[in-house]
């Protein structure tokens, strides 16, 4: 085997297509050559050797002579190539660790409070809580915890402890808007009454920018707290009977759990379950 087949074997691990490998093969066993030439010689239409050419000179195989009449081709020996090839591949390494560490010193000067940072264990993701005052803990954390937008359900049950919880529920909302002006959207399932304590805080939402809605459809079939698009808590009805009661909560705290349950609300939206409250 010549060294020319030898070295097409390995040129055939560079990206070079086949023209542009025979183009410089051939200007390595016959020595500086003119376009015409090359074309003659290899078969490859006189209308593509000068494109090849340049491409070929940009990969640092062919030295382009000066414009002129009868302009020859030369070839830049392989041993040469291949220093510059390694030059321009250490030159790209040592700008894109430059790079790298350049985003890693402005991600250390971040303040992350890494004990804050979700998990990554399905147990961390999605908490389970019972009983009445452990859900209205989270609630009232959730929604303080809000900066964004929040997207709260709020059902109507006739218990004395449900009318408490919802109440401070409701002053909790009015507070946010008051302090945050965060995006809100209300949903509520039963009649805002003139004059009642209940209207006087949905005047203050509405005021600071946050849109009620009145569930139109029966009973609304869960209470749902969602913020920031990224977490939520989801109560749901434990009992039916004698009248229905909470009593047992899904925390979700991760983005991919929430959007489900905001898709949800948006379709009941669409579907016509809400009627806004102006």
């Amino acid at each position: 085997m010549s060294y020319i087949e030898e070295l097409k074997e390995i040129l055939g691990r560079l990206p070079l297509s086949e023209s542009e490998k025979e183009i410089y093969l051939t200007l390595l066993r016959h020595g500086p050559l003119s376009g015409s030439e090359i074309s003659d010689i290899t078969g490859i239409e006189r209308y593509t050797i000068y494109t090849l050419l340049g491409r070929l000179n940009d990969k640092g195989f062919v030295d382009v002579p000066p414009k002129r009449r009868a302009s020859k081709y030369k070839a830049v020996p392989p041993k040469d190539v291949m220093v510059k090839l390694k030059e321009e591949l250490e030159n790209q390494h040592k700008k894109k660790l430059e790079e790298l560490n350049e985003i890693s010193t402005l991600i250390s000067k971040l303040n992350v409070e890494e004990e804050k940072l979700v998990g990554t264990k399905p147990s961390d993701l999605v908490w389970l809580i019972n009983s009445e005052s452990r859900i209205k803990k989270g609630i009232i954390e959730l929604l303080k915890k809000s900066n964004k937008s929040i997207i709260a359900c709020l059902p109507t049950l006739e218990t004395t402890s449900y009318r408490q919880i919802r109440q401070e529920i409701l002053s909790t909302l009015q507070n946010i808007m008051k302090k945050k002006k965060t995006k809100m959207n209300l949903i509520l399932n039963w009649e805002l009454e003139e004059g009642t304590a209940d209207e006087e805080i949905a005047n203050t939402l509405t005021k600071y920018g946050g849109n009620i809605y009145q569930w139109a459809i029966g009973e609304l079939p869960f209470a749902a707290f969602l913020i920031d698009n990224s977490e939520g808590l989801i109560v749901l009805q434990s009992a039916l009977l004698p009248v229905p009661k909470y009593g047992l909560a899904l925390w979700l705290r991760h983005p991919v759990y929430v959007k489900p349950f905001e898709q949800l609300i948006q379709r009941f939206n669409e579907a016509g379950a809400f009627k806004k409250w102006t």
